[in-house]
């Protein structure tokens, strides 16, 4: 409906949708939708949460690691950034098909930190320094739930999340 006058556009003529499908095909030439786009949106809305009550963290500059320093050219660092939690994280590559991620949460406390990725979740307990390591865990699509520390996870308050993000 039109909000000037309230009248109903007139309809599609045949040439109309012709130019339509050229302006799609064009598109979808020049800049196609990624392969994995659904993919990638399903698994950023999987996070079941019944409390919506959660920092979702911003993330930083991402940097790649100073020459010399242990895990070398394969190295990146993020952080991730909110009022109440700082995570940072440090990705090396194992091999083709899994990286080591070692974290480090300010302020420390007693969190379990879950990395949620394509081929389900891992937990881990941060030590009282903040301190979390996953070990081989494979490449692809993942995002960290930091909750708070208690022995079964899924009973655990969600204290926050970052965005997906790529290892």
């Amino acid at each position: 409906m039109n909000p000037a006058d309230g009248t109903d556009p007139p309809p599609f003529t045949a040439e109309d949708q012709l130019l339509i499908e050229d302006i799609a095909d064009v598109y979808r030439t020049v800049d196609p939708v990624p392969a994995t786009l659904v993919e990638r949106l399903q698994f950023a809305l999987a996070l079941e949460s019944p409390e919506l009550d959660f920092e979702i963290l911003r993330p930083q500059e991402e940097a790649p690691l100073p020459a010399g320093v242990r895990g070398g050219e394969d190295s990146r660092t993020i952080t991730f950034d909110s009022e109440v939690l700082t995570i940072m994280i440090s990705v090396t590559a194992r091999d083709e098909d899994a990286v080591r991620v070692d974290g480090w949460l300010a302020p420390p406390g007693d969190h379990l930190v879950e990395l949620r990725t394509g081929e389900g979740p891992r937990t881990v307990r941060a030590d009282d320094q903040g301190r979390f390591v996953l070990d081989a865990v494979p490449r692809g699509l993942s995002q960290l739930v930091v909750r708070q520390g208690l022995d079964d996870p899924a009973r655990a308050t969600i204290l926050a999340v970052t965005p997906s993000l790529i290892l």
